[in-house]
Formats: C-alpha cells, structure tokens, sequence
C-alpha cells in the first residue's frame, strides 16, 4: 500500500501544500482519516475550497489504495467501475471484479491474478468508510468542472507533464507484457511465433496558454521588497483570483513508435533444475545459457565457495517453470558442503573375548619402520650385509 499522498491520481505538491495550510493534512493516513464520512469530506472541501465532488474522487481513492496490492492506476479503474470502499471489494469475487473493471474499460491492465492477490492482501486498519453518498458526488462531478491545482511556476508544470507521460509508458509497457505472456503460456500461438508489440514516446510537444498575475510587496516609503509571478491554466473557477478573463486553450502532441522485441522477450525460458549441481560457477553458468539476467544465490557472500563443492537445499520457482516477462526474480539457496573427517580414534577387535586394539595407520608404519631397522642389524651381525 502507497504511504504518500501525492499517490492519489489528482493530488499533486501543490495540493498537498494547500491540504498542508488549510487542514493541516500532510500525509496518506492524515487524509484518509479525515474522509471517512460525508460530514468529515464536506468539512475538508470548505477548508480547502476544493469541492466536494472533488474531495470524494481522492478519498474513495485512499480507501482502496488501504489495500496493500492496490496500486494508483488500479485504485482509479476500480472506482471508475463503481467499487467504492474495501469492504464492497472484500464482497466481491475475483470474476466479478474482472468483469466490471474491464466492462468500463477495456484497456486496463488489470488481470484476474492481480485481483486474486488483492483479494487475499492485508489492508490497514482504519474507521468505517461511509460510501453511502459516494455515487451522487461522483456523478456531480462528471456534471461539473473540477478546479485545476494552482501551479506556483513553470517546474511543476513540466514535472506534472513528464509524470503523466512516464505513466502512459509504463501502462503501453505493462500491456505488451501481459499480451506476450499469454503468448509464452500457448503453445498454438508460440509455435506460430506471435510476438507483442511493444511502443515508445520518443517525443511529446506540450502548448498551454496561461492566465498569470504578477504581484509585489512595497514598504510604507514605496520601496519593492518582494515581486513574484503567479501562473495558473485558464479556469473560470480562479478568475477572481487572477483577475482575469476566461481563456482555455492547450495542446498536446505525443509520437508513438513500435519498436521490435529483444529475443530474451519472446523467447520461452525454463528454470532449471540445480539439484545435482555442486559449484556456485555450475549455477551461474547454466543461468547464462538459459538466458536468466537477473537471480539471487542466497546467503550472501556465497561467491566465497567457488573454491568450495555446496549442496542446493531450495530453489525458487520451482524446476522447469516458465519463466514469465513479470516472473519474481529467481532464488536458488545453498549450503557449503562439509568435508567427511577420519577418526584417528584406534578400533578394538574382540579375539576371544578380549578387546585387541588395531593399531592406527602410523602405528604400522613406525612398526614396519622399526622391524626393518631390527633386520638389518641382524644381518650387519651375520656379516650378511652385500
């Protein structure tokens, strides 16, 4: 689950800053616990002057963002679809979640293994969330233009504009993902050698027309002692503000160009079996030849047994399963193997009952050693010696 407030789809730093001022909410948790109820969201709108409608789109937002697999995009699609608090999304099943998101939009990302893993995620705990009243103040909202976050200057503007824009990427990435993953899982449709297409934005060009206000600070004698410009897009809502006239008018243009698959994306990869491997180089290798980049050899400083023979205790996945464009990363566990020791300890054998030690290794040599010194000075005497 997002900690940050500035994760609510629409709730930017100029927000917050406002949010910060007006109501003293600088957090996720501080908001959500202050919209919990339609009493508490109607008290925050006229605090901050942002409208109600406004301020119930972000809360029923944060209500489900409680959930810990919920991300932003997934939180927006949801209410889009008219899931309103976690409590009406714990009463659902998998199938019907699907099927209600997608029947309001059909380009979303959402799979029904997301809503598998949601279903079964933690949630923070927090007060009853009143959704009563929610579907007639998301409807007013429709029905109403919503005021825009005034922009302090020209940063945050292009910082906003480069958000959305990295945000379009990841859900054209996130879609060629899914689709090629599907491909990998059919075997029809592999063996015909279907591959996604994949995009990227190489250019965008972004013209707005602004209404701006320039103010400054004078002391009693004339002086300036402060100047600043205030920029803000033209909105009805903020012409008292500004002292200005209504002038909408802004343009966006965005280049998408297909651009062909690496192999590694539309090649089939299967984790391999490392159970009868002995050497961290073994399991390196055999991740290179099937093309896995990114894996975990667990505990770390296991790159100090490659002189060393270990044992797999435990892989992750388990072996021969495909490996999907979104698969975790690979875990394989090992264990340095320890080196079987001979006892020294001499072994009695019993001959007729009694215990008669065998002696030791050593033992006989010093023996044989001793018995060949004894022969030869037997001989030396003997005048035997050659």
């Amino acid at each position: 689950m997002t900690t940050k407030l500035v994760s609510i789809i629409g709730v930017d730093s100029q927000v917050v800053s406002i949010m910060d001022k007006k109501a003293k909410i600088r957090t996720f948790k501080q908001f959500y616990d202050a919209t919990r109820t339609i009493e508490q969201r109607m008290e925050l709108a006229e605090k901050t002057k942002f409208n109600v409608a406004t301020i119930t789109n972000w809360a029923v937002q944060a209500e489900l963002l409680r959930v810990d697999a919920i991300y932003p995009d997934l939180a927006l699609d949801m209410m889009n679809a008219g899931i309103y608090s976690v409590k009406q999304l714990k009463s659902m099943t998998t199938k019907e979640v699907f099927e209600l998101v997608k029947s309001k939009d059909v380009y979303s990302t959402i799979t029904e293994d997301k809503i598998d893993k949601i279903l079964k995620s933690s949630v923070r705990s927090a007060k009853a969330f009143e959704d009563e009243s929610i579907r007639k103040h998301l409807v007013d909202e429709e029905n109403s233009i919503t005021a825009p976050t005034i922009y302090s200057d020209l940063s945050d503007m292009i910082s906003n504009l480069g958000k959305g824009i990295a945000e379009a990427q990841l859900a054209l990435d996130q879609s060629s993902i899914d689709i090629q993953n599907r491909i990998l899982q059919d075997d029809l449709l592999y063996n015909m050698g279907l591959q996604a297409t994949w995009y990227v934005m190489p250019e965008a060009e972004f013209t707005l027309k602004m209404d701006y206000a320039v103010s400054e600070m004078r002391d009693t004698t004339g002086q300036t002692l402060t100047s600043s410009i205030s920029a803000v897009p033209s909105n009805a809502t903020f012409n008292n503000i500004f002292k200005t006239e209504k002038r909408e008018e802004s343009t966006l243009k965005l280049r998408f160009v297909p651009i062909p698959a690496e192999d590694k994306k539309t090649k089939r990869i299967f984790m391999p079996d490392f159970s009868s491997f002995t050497s961290v180089e073994e399991i390196e290798d055999a991740m290179e030849q099937c093309g896995i980049e990114n894996y975990i050899i667990s505990p770390e400083g296991t790159d100090k047994y490659r002189d060393e023979t270990i044992k797999v205790v435990d892989q992750s996945p388990e072996p021969h399963t495909l490996m999907l464009l979104d698969s975790e990363i690979p875990v394989v566990t090992v264990e340095k193997q320890k080196m079987k020791t001979v006892s020294t300890k001499p072994i009695l054998l019993d001959i007729d009952h009694g215990k008669v030690p065998v002696p030791s290794l050593e033992e006989v040599l010093a023996g044989e050693i001793a018995k060949d010194t004894e022969d030869s000075d037997k001989k030396v005497e003997k005048g035997e010696v050659e």
